[in-house]
């Protein structure tokens, strides 16, 4: 009776979700556009603030608006996009503007945008998610703020309105500078954020109604939990775009295959922002208005440990063995995944093909919580955001295997922007969340104590670990690096990687153009898209 009661509040629950997004939905659709195309993600944006958005899905429509210094059209493949960045000894990196780019406003990208933009993550007192792409400069601290004492970044200097340049603390591969500072690091209009507070940039004019853009769409309108409008920017440096207005459509899973059917979505974004229950997969295929491709991804479905919680590694590891990971895959995602060993999938060339995931074991899970001596009779809290049916599913499945060892699990759900708040702050045991990786294996932004570090993590042996790895300069010296991370997380059970899925590219036959293999980078041509009206 108790697991029908759960079931019963859980059906409600996505019930009341689905409508809720059909209705705003429904708002949306009211409005007569011309030449538009609608894109339907599954999480919440938290905010268009780009020195401070810590979620996939804001860090993903900003890169309409903003520009980054390169693109990475497939992954670990970059060419210029607003800049070129060259070194001759892998620790002095020239940064050159390109001629005729332009903000919406006139006024020429400059240097001194990007001088100020990495100038601003480095001050102590500017919140930002973005300090860890920076650390390796010289004059920066390990958490990518000025070290104390210091008024200037030493590894940084203007050489004129369209060149900089920047100086390592050590020799670092090519491929981590481009990957981090030349292709995650959105460039801000210097002359419209330097008349903000900018100790208070979230809740300022530059976030939430942004006007000076440089990338291919301009800001109208956010509707909070409900859709963002863009329109094609006119003076973009590569063309105007084809298609004139963009609606970034924020609904439930279901919702979202139900748009695609009807055709008032074009497309779902990639990298598990966009998610599309795989039991609906096949039923899609048979749409002859839709297109279905499926590639290998870099994105995770974790469940997090609260470290500075739970501190005993025998029992976040009985934890691990405990949840039947194999019937996730195979009962969940019909096996249209992978359960990863570590924080790289099989698709990353730095991935250990040694290392293989731990075993479902629930006896040996609840002989290292006896040995723990846990007190089994506590309540742990599994916090699960709202929106991606997949995963609330997996959620029910996971709680299941937990109270199978003898656990008393409580489920607790928010929405997307509340969930990722809290776990934020660190008020969770247990919580699930997505991410979705570059190729480049430092995800010291993930895991580093002076980085956004949902996971809790302290460890001076892992920033060791991780340090070492983004300052060596080759993929020979890096791969054993990261081979000794890899095993470390899992000796560690500093999490558990729930698993992988295949990542679906489903758009509408009407739309040339559209998401790539590497979803990220699907932008740098996004000018020549276009849509059969």
């Amino acid at each position: 009776m108790k697991k029908i009661l759960k079931y019963l509040i859980l059906s409600l629950t996505l019930m009341a979700t689905l409508v809720g997004g059909l209705s705003n939905y429904g708002q949306v659709q009211a409005q007569e556009f011309n030449d538009t195309l609608n894109i339907g993600v599954t999480n919440t944006v938290s905010g268009l603030n780009i020195f401070n958005s810590s979620d996939v899905v804001a860090q993903w429509v900003e890169r309409f608006m903003y520009p980054s210094l390169v693109d990475q059209p497939e992954a670990g493949v970059f060419s210029s996009n607003i800049a070129e960045i060259t070194t001759d000894d892998n620790q002095l990196y020239t940064i050159t503007i390109l001629d005729d780019v332009n903000w919406s406003d006139g006024t020429a990208v400059s240097s001194h945008d990007v001088a100020f933009t990495i100038t601003t993550i480095a001050d102590p007192q500017v919140e930002t998610h973005a300090a860890s792409y920076i650390t390796a400069i010289d004059g920066l601290g390990d958490d990518g703020k000025l070290v104390e004492g210091s008024d200037s970044i030493s590894g940084l200097e203007v050489i004129d309105d369209k060149t900089l340049t920047l100086t390592l603390k050590e020799p670092a591969d090519p491929a981590y500078v481009n990957e981090n500072i030349g292709f995650k690091l959105l460039i801000a209009p210097k002359h419209v954020v330097e008349e903000q507070d900018l100790y208070n940039l979230g809740s300022s004019e530059f976030a939430t109604n942004p006007t000076v853009f440089a990338g291919p769409y301009k800001f109208v309108k956010y509707e909070n939990g409900s859709y963002v409008q863009l329109e094609a920017n006119e003076t973009y440096f590569r063309g105007e775009p084809k298609i004139k207005n963009i609606f970034i459509q924020i609904m439930d899973s279901t919702a979202l295959v139900t748009a695609l059917q009807s055709g008032t979505v074009d497309m779902s974004a990639g990298g598990g922002i966009g998610v599309i229950p795989i039991t609906d997969i096949n039923m899609l295929r048979e749409n002859d208005n839709l297109t279905i491709e499926a590639n290998p991804g870099t994105s995770i479905q974790f469940m997090y440990f609260n470290n500075a919680v739970i501190t005993d590694a025998n029992v976040r590891k009985a934890f691990l063995m405990a949840i039947n990971r194999d019937r996730l895959v195979s009962d969940l995602i019909l096996g249209e995944g992978e359960i990863p060993a570590a924080t790289l999938t099989s698709m990353n060339p730095y991935t250990d093909p040694d290392l293989a995931p731990v075993a479902y074991d629930p006896e040996a899970a609840k002989a290292l919580l006896e040995e723990s001596g846990f007190d089994m009779s506590q309540e742990i809290v599994l916090s699960v955001p709202t929106g991606n049916v997949t995963r609330m599913t997996s959620a029910s499945l996971i709680e299941q295997d937990l109270e199978a060892i003898g656990l008393n699990v409580r489920q607790i759900t928010a929405d997307f922007a509340t969930h990722l708040s809290n776990v934020g702050k660190g008020d969770y045991q247990l919580a699930l969340l997505s991410l979705a990786f570059n190729l480049d294996p430092d995800q010291s932004s993930y895991w580093s104590k002076s980085s956004i570090n949902y996971a809790q993590l302290n460890d001076d042996h892992l920033e060791d670990l991780m340090l070492r790895g983004k300052t060596l300069t080759s993929f020979e010296e890096r791969f054993p690096v990261y081979q000794e991370i890899q095993a470390y997380f899992q000796e560690e059970a500093l999490l558990v990687p729930l698993y992988s899925e295949l990542q679906f590219i489903t758009q509408s036959k009407k739309l040339t153009g559209g998401i790539k293999p590497f979803w990220l980078g699907s932008l740098f041509d996004i000018e020549t898209w276009s849509i059969e009206q």
